[in-house]
């Protein structure tokens, strides 16, 4: 099997983890073999609310642990571990955490930044 048609194991690598407020973002999946899909963990270590970001890529999320509220405009989706919320392109949310939540996310295409590195 070609080393790039093989699983590989996706670490968490400092120089990919990005503090965006109180959120922590660690993208898992750079350089690993992916055209298309990124995905990586989201961690609010202390609790609060990041600012709001419209999304230039499609987005999953599946909470692993503690609440994570998604603000739409007027409308609040709150998950919890297990739940899984899907955020289409072009949506604008903020993000917000109870200390201790964390959530897996995957979105494509994973190269978004490149074209929009601003967000929409």
């Amino acid at each position: 099997m070609s080393e790039e048609l093989k699983p590989q194991l996706a670490p968490r690598v400092e120089k990919y983890v990005v503090e965006n407020g109180p959120m922590t973002v660690e993208m898992r999946t750079e350089r690993k073999g992916l055209s298309q899909l990124g995905g990586g963990f989201a961690r609010f270590d202390k609790g609060g609310a990041t600012a709001p970001w419209k999304l230039p890529y499609e987005e999953i999320l599946c909470v692993v642990t503690g609440t994570l509220r998604l603000t739409f405009g007027d409308e609040v989706v709150e998950a919890r571990p297990g739940d899984v919320v899907t955020i289409p392109r072009g949506a604008e949310v903020i993000y917000e955490g109870e200390a201790g939540t964390s959530a897996f996310y995957a979105l494509t295409p994973a190269d978004w930044y490149r074209e929009f590195p601003n967000g929409l």
